[in-house]
């Protein structure tokens, strides 16, 4: 049972220091605004409901 808590400890350490999170890639990265850009909509084929 010891051992049971103490590895609990540990994993909830490692899990509250940023570099371990980057690392084990846990930490999320916003996208940049001037990095977004727009993409063409989406458009349905012409001949979308002809059966095959």
């Amino acid at each position: 049972m010891k051992k049971i808590c103490v590895l609990f400890m540990l994993m909830l350490v490692l899990a509250g220091c940023g570099l371990t999170k980057k690392d084990l890639g846990m930490a999320r990265s916003t996208p940049d605004e001037s990095q977004v850009s727009r993409r063409e909509r989406l458009v349905v084929p012409p001949e979308y409901k002809v059966r095959p």
